[in-house]
């Protein structure tokens, strides 16, 4: 199905790194997503439409749904009414597997496959544009303290992860999920994230106070010999609005000198669309738009 190659190259996170070969990228993204997968086929004209759907056992067990993942969509050429079809099928799929709970990631470049998944029933619920940096270019005059977090900060970092609510994210713009179960998942996050799923987490460092805000990254250092290059990740950030107003930037600028002391060439991050303050504060050091995905989802439970 060679008519997918040049757009499933925009699946790569790292799309927008000029320095970074397509190749690699794509055989990446056929490694984790296609080759080998289980998928769901639908005859088409000029063959079949591959759905490769992924089950996730974590979060139908924290959730309470059945929840699946659409990792990709492969199909020959097609017209609009073709693959919206294809994608009815899907859906008609879900239902007989019993998933109650189905999403994805998709770039803005498969413009195709989102209006024909819009059109079998799959919604927005959230737009994310990515931002990053050429870590050997960034230079911020002032450094702030900070110290990496500790089991000791898990209670008060759950809290700001709980309490600074953003509407727009995936968790809490889905209806199918309940606001408080969304920022549960939150808090659950940033407590996994100091035991060892990111690689580092930072928070301020004020003797004698509970840190108030924290950001979360992955080194991704396992797939710097693929790529050819060292491409790190900021993955979570919360910053009590009370006790620690205008920390976010002090920490992507202290995030960004530890990515690049890691050996990192280049970080990036994403955030909701309607986060005009994030844009600013990432762009005021430096930071460029990247990337610019949405998130699409099903549920029987919604009507």
């Amino acid at each position: 199905m060679a008519n997918r190659r040049n757009t499933l190259f925009y699946y790569s996170p790292f799309n927008f790194i000029r320095e970074l070969k397509a190749a690699p990228q794509l055989d990446l993204i056929l490694a984790e997503r296609i080759t080998g997968k289980p998928y769901f086929a639908v005859p088409v004209a000029g063959g079949e439409c591959r759905f490769y759907l992924e089950a996730l056992p974590w979060d139908t067990a924290y959730f309470g749904l059945n929840t699946h993942k659409l990792q990709a969509v492969q199909y020959p050429p097609l017209v609009l009414g073709e693959l919206a079809q294809a994608c009815r099928a899907l859906v008609q799929h879900l239902a007989d597997i019993g998933s109650e709970y189905c999403f994805l990631e998709i770039p803005a470049e498969d413009i195709l496959l989102i209006q024909a998944l819009g059109i079998a029933g799959f919604k927005l619920v959230e737009t994310r544009l990515t931002y990053y940096q050429k870590l050997v270019d960034f230079a911020h005059p002032e450094r702030y303290a900070v110290r990496h977090a500790t089991e000791a900060d898990t209670a008060d970092l759950q809290h700001v992860a709980r309490t600074m609510r953003n509407n727009y994210d995936r968790f809490h713009a889905d209806p199918v999920f309940a606001p408080e179960k969304a920022d549960e998942f939150l808090a659950t996050y940033v407590e996994q994230s100091i035991r060892g799923f990111a690689d580092v987490v930072l928070v301020p460092d004020c003797p004698g106070e509970a840190p108030g805000a924290f950001l979360t990254a992955r080194y991704l250092r396992d797939l710097w010999p693929v790529l050819g290059l060292p491409v790190a990740k900021m993955v979570l950030s919360a910053v009590s609005g009370q006790t620690r107003q205008g920390w976010y930037k002090k920490l992507i600028s202290e995030m960004s000198y530890h990515l690049r002391e890691q050996g990192a060439a280049y970080a990036f991050m994403n955030t909701q669309a309607t986060n005009r303050a994030v844009f600013h504060t990432w762009e005021s050091l430096g930071y460029r738009l990247g990337s610019t995905t949405h998130v699409l989802s099903y549920s029987p439970l919604i009507s």
